[in-house]
C-alpha cells in the first residue's frame, strides 16, 4: 500500500515537471498570433472540467504503468507526457496541475481516482 501510494505521488510529479516544459518547442520565426477561439470549455461547470482533468490524467498514468520499460527514461518520458484534455483549454490545464501540488484534498482525489481507473495492485 505504501509502495503504491508513493508510486502514484511519484507518477503524479513526474507527471506535472513534464507538463511545465511541453508546447515550448517551435519556430519562433514562423510563429502567427491569432485570436483566442471561442472554448467549448467556456459552457462547462467546474466541477464538469475536473472531472475531466482527473478523468484523463488518471487514464493516462494507468496506460504509462501498464507498460513494461527496460528504458528508464524512456518511462520518464512516458509519464511526463501531456494527456489530451477534452474541452480544456491549455491553462485550464496548468491551473489543474498546479491545484495537484498545493491542494491535498485535490491530490487525495486525483490519487483516489488513478487507484478506481487502474485497479488495486494484487
Amino acid at each position: 500500500m505504501i509502495r503504491s501510494r508513493a508510486l502514484l505521488a511519484a507518477a503524479t510529479l513526474a507527471l506535472t515537471a513534464g507538463l511545465c516544459a511541453c508546447g515550448k518547442s517551435g519556430n519562433p520565426a514562423k510563429t502567427e498570433i491569432q485570436a483566442p477561439k471561442p472554448s467549448p470549455s467556456a459552457s462547462l461547470t467546474q466541477d464538469r472540467r475536473e472531472t475531466i482533468f482527473l478523468d484523463a490524467t488518471a487514464q493516462h498514468l494507468c496506460a504509462v504503468q501498464s507498460q513494461v520499460y527496460t528504458d528508464p527514461s524512456a518511462m520518464a518520458s512516458a509519464y511526463a507526457s501531456r494527456p489530451v484534455y477534452t474541452d480544456l483549454t491549455a491553462a485550464q490545464v496548468d491551473a489543474f496541475q498546479q491545484q495537484v501540488i498545493s491542494d491535498p484534498a485535490f491530490a487525495d482525489r486525483l490519487t483516489r481516482r488513478i487507484q478506481a481507473t487502474c485497479g488495486t495492485a494484487r
